[in-house]
């Protein structure tokens, strides 16, 4: 654009130019067009690149929370299932599945003792002091 700006002065002061210069000065309105319309496209474009950018960062935010989420449920779940188990290792819980009273179904005496070893082995021992 400079050179177009020094061509066009020297024109209007007179001094004789050669014919692609003369071309080039008469193609001055369409660069400078030219050169608007992409500094408009290169903001556009900036615009979108950062939309973009800032849509991938929410994206990447709303599924961090998705996950944290779904481990806060499976941790739930394995404590539920952890509270349940460790519920057969107590006497009176063994007594009344023994019997099938107190809201407890019956369960054998084979099948409730897998569960309390199973129990022992998936549950650690809690210190009820602490």
């Amino acid at each position: 654009q400079l050179k177009l700006e020094d061509y066009k002065d020297r024109l209007k002061k007179g001094e004789a130019l050669n014919q692609d210069q003369l071309e080039a000065v008469e193609k001055y309105d369409e660069v400078v067009h030219n050169l608007e319309f992409a500094k408009e496209l290169q903001k556009t474009f900036s615009g979108l690149s950062q939309d973009l950018l800032k849509a991938q960062k929410k994206a990447q935010r709303r599924e961090s929370l998705m996950k944290l989420e779904a481990e806060k449920k499976k941790l739930r779940t394995i404590l539920q299932v952890q509270y349940v188990l460790q519920n057969f290792t107590q006497e009176h819980v063994q007594k009344d599945f023994k019997g099938g009273v107190n809201g407890a179904i019956y369960l054998p005496s084979k099948e409730l003792d897998y569960l309390i070893r199973f129990a022992k082995l998936t549950c650690p021992e809690r210190n009820e002091n602490l």
